[in-house]
């Protein structure tokens, strides 16, 4: 290689290009498009020769494969094209799903026809006729990699010992919700949520990590998707006490 700095031809791909090189870095500049077209990354592997007519040839001694990681991102779907109603109504169908499959056929769950009180899901006890009102609040990215932020209306927010929120993500390269999601009674909501504004109106705000680990003031409502028919169980026993 030239011992002070220089254009230098060399070889990439076939074609012939005019770049820089610097001795003290030993390094040629203008590669980028090169590492790119061929999959070159770190700990990649390239040969340098030189021809007799003074070119210089580069050339990748094995191009890179793709990570699992990265063909997966490239068949993870893109979902701009779903509508916000859409998204929620895959939730909510995961949702239904998880209750009907562990509930041992002890529960049945219905959808409003009309969700104007925020109500999507309605959950009953099999010889029970005291419902469980459930909102189901869903996300499909989450922010600083595991922090799930819900917004909740507050117009149409009416707190009751019988009405819960379910805070879920749907995690778009497994095409599943997350294993932990959030049970909150309405009534923790009213309690403890951030209150701000935007300009769908007033709205409760509750941001947790999904981490068990962390220790938020959400954390505690942190259950295992598996167990959510458990956890309603629990509460149509505690109705059952208080209707007696």
């Amino acid at each position: 290689m030239p011992s002070e700095k220089a254009r230098i031809k060399v070889s990439l791909n076939g074609k012939i290009s005019e770049l820089s090189y610097n001795p003290e870095y030993r390094r040629i500049f203008g590669l980028t498009k090169f590492y790119k077209e061929n999959g070159i990354k770190e700990k990649t592997e390239v040969t340098l020769s030189k021809k007799t007519d003074g070119t210089y040839e580069l050339k990748p001694l094995i191009v890179a494969s793709k990570s699992a990681e990265e063909e997966m991102e490239e068949d993870i779907p893109d979902l701009r094209h779903l509508s916000s109603q859409a998204k929620g109504n895959i939730i909510e169908d995961r949702i239904k799903e998880i209750l009907l499959l562990h509930g041992e056929g002890l529960l049945s769950i219905y959808k409003p026809v009309s969700d104007t009180e925020g109500i999507d899901l309605i959950v009953v006890k099999s010889g029970q006729f005291h419902p469980i009102f459930l909102q189901i609040k869903g996300r499909f990215t989450l922010h600083k990699e595991s922090q799930l932020i819900l917004s909740i209306k507050v117009k149409t927010f009416n707190p009751h010992q019988n009405y819960y929120v379910v805070g879920a993500y749907y995690n778009r390269k497994t095409l599943e919700i997350d294993d932990n999601i959030l049970l909150i009674p309405s009534e923790k909501i009213a309690e403890n949520a951030v209150r701000v504004k935007s300009g769908n109106g007033e709205q409760y705000r509750v941001v947790t990590s999904l981490k068990n680990e962390s220790k938020g003031k959400w954390t505690k409502y942190l259950i295992k998707k598996a167990d959510l028919s458990d956890e309603l169980l629990k509460q149509f026993l505690e109705i059952e006490k208080y209707y007696k």
